[in-house]
């Protein structure tokens, strides 16, 4: 057991560079009167500990709730403090436990491109090795200036706390992130809050071991408590995996929720093919492809309530063949497109929930070889339709607001463009800019937007700078709160970006507890 550990305590391992575990933020508490180490776990909010804001640590970790007592900055993701590297926000809000040494610290806006560190939601077990990162004193510098991160082993598991040893746990930052890597992904297990200092500079103590709050069982404490930073929008996803078809919410703290069986809720339709899904205010429609051919509607309503599936067939008519479909939002009506017979079909959904019949978008706009993937966004008034056809070529038309159709135009023509391509995924952003994504057959993945003018941007390589390389078998793409969404299917994973309003993107992440082996994803915006 620890006796009387001190509750001031960072990490003395190695130094990190580069990007290393830059979700660990440095606290400075009344202007350098202390210093605590923090760990983004989401756009908005820092976990550490509580006693980093109390008047005397060793005294206890009791603290009020709300705005700190002292003037607080968290900066984030700067490794080496000697650099401008990183985010500086200043912490406006205090959420603390009363039963462990554990607070949430809200920032003043939200962190962009810096991946959080989500909390875990299964306890260590005793022998489990950890790691952990903090800025605090080392073994040989009393006020380092680089993140430091070592290794942990799990040598007793209590109720609230973990006790661990390894790495010396030293002076300068208490609630320094502990965490694991499950299933190729790091989770915070723990924060790091009291020490024997062993192997610390200025310390003739030899005991290494420390303590770390648990913070495994406190999902539902953490989405409580940070829903206060929602903005009405948010996305939402479903996805295909083994036939059956599973449903997602990212929040503007960039959570997911878990995946939820669909049909489970909204009643069983057998083997789903494929799926799209629409927002219409905090309504979201899902459209299922089932391997019968037919297309089947049912909608989450805001309080998170399922409608049953219905089959639409008598609404859109039958479509022999009909093999892929997409769907979008047009205020208060739905846009619906699908390839079917070598063909391209469009429907609407007016205002009070009807389907029209399938009309033929090739006898209007052309006929195309060979269609095989195909998306749909409002833009403006206007609807923009993307089509893969003609072996592996990328191809667009609009459809005005009376109804009109104009005529298809190669994207894969424009300089810069791709030779080939085997998906598009289009999604309307600002006025009148549409965002596509294109993904060649080898797995590469093309971003260009068509400005309002009717001219199209320079492509951008989307692979592996943002969403890394291998084959991609899915595609999709939203708007949310104007910040353009791209979602992907890799190596039978979900990845997923955002493109700010800057044209910067943020570091590609993947929902949590996704389903194994996702053959189809559609994401959409939709309001609380």
């Amino acid at each position: 057991m620890l006796a009387t550990p001190d509750p001031a305590s960072a990490l003395a391992g190695s130094p990190e560079t580069g990007n290393s575990y830059t979700f660990t933020a440095k606290l400075a508490i009344g202007d350098e009167f202390r210093s605590c180490t923090g760990t983004l776990i989401n756009a908005q909010w820092v976990l550490t500990a509580s006693s980093c804001f109390a008047d005397d640590p060793a005294a206890g970790y009791t603290i009020a709730a709300g705005k700190p007592k002292w003037k607080t900055t968290a900066t984030v993701g700067r490794t080496d403090l000697a650099t401008t590297t990183g985010q500086v926000r200043e912490v406006v809000e205090l959420v603390p436990r009363t039963d462990r040494d554990l607070v949430l610290a809200k920032l003043a806006t939200p962190v962009r491109g810096i991946t959080p560190l989500r909390v875990g939601s299964t306890s260590p077990a005793v022998n489990d090795q950890l790691k952990g990162a903090g800025y605090g004193r080392t073994k040989d510098t009393w006020v380092p200036g680089r993140l430091h991160a070592g290794d942990f082993t799990v040598n007793q598991v209590d109720t609230n706390r973990l006790q661990i040893d390894g790495t010396p746990v030293c002076k300068g930052d208490t609630g320094a992130p502990v965490f694991r890597e499950k299933n190729g992904v790091l989770e915070l297990a723990a924060v790091a809050t009291a020490s024997w200092q062993g192997g610390c500079l200025g310390t003739s103590e030899t005991r290494t071991g420390a303590v770390a709050t648990r913070v495994d069982d406190l999902g539902t404490w953490v989405r409580q408590s940070t829903a206060s930073t929602l903005t009405p929008w948010r996305l939402q996803m479903v996805t295909v995996a083994g036939k059956d078809l599973y449903h997602s919410v990212r929040d503007s703290n960039w959570d997911w929720t878990a995946f939820g069986a669909v049909e489970q809720a909204a009643g069983g339709i057998g083997d789903v093919e494929q799926a799209a899904e629409a927002g219409i205010s905090g309504t979201n429609t899902v459209l299922a492809l089932g391997a019968d051919g037919v297309v089947y509607e049912t909608k989450r309503n805001p309080n998170g309530a399922w409608v049953p599936f219905r089959p639409l067939t008598s609404e859109l008519g039958s479509l022999a063949g009909l093999k892929k479909i997409s769907v979008t939002s047009m205020g208060s009506t739905l846009g619906l497109v699908g390839i079917g017979g070598g063909r391209v079909y469009h429907s609407v959904r007016d205002a009070s929930g009807k389907w029209i019949k399938w009309g033929d978008v090739s006898a209007a706009a052309g006929n195309l070889t060979n269609p095989t993937d195909i998306t749909i966004t409002k833009v403006g008034d206007a609807t923009h339709v993307g089509v893969v056809a003609n072996s592996n070529k990328a191809y667009h038309v609009v459809r005005d607001s009376l109804g009109n159709w104009g005529s298809w135009g190669e994207i894969t023509k424009i300089t810069g463009a791709p030779t080939s391509v085997s998906a598009v995924a289009f999604s309307g952003t600002g006025a009148d800019d549409l965002q596509a994504v294109l993904v060649e057959p080898n797995g590469g993945l093309r971003h260009v937007a068509r400005l309002s003018n009717g001219n199209w941007t320079a492509f951008g390589d989307l692979a592996g700078p943002v969403l890394g390389t291998g084959p991609v078998t899915a595609v999709s793409a939203a708007t949310v709160d104007n910040e353009f969404h791209t979602a992907i299917i890799r190596n039978g994973t979900i990845k997923h970006t955002v493109r700010h309003v800057d044209g910067t993107w943020e570091p590609a992440d993947t929902p949590p507890g996704a389903p194994a082996d996702p053959t189809s994803l559609g994401i959409t915006a939709s309001r609380n």
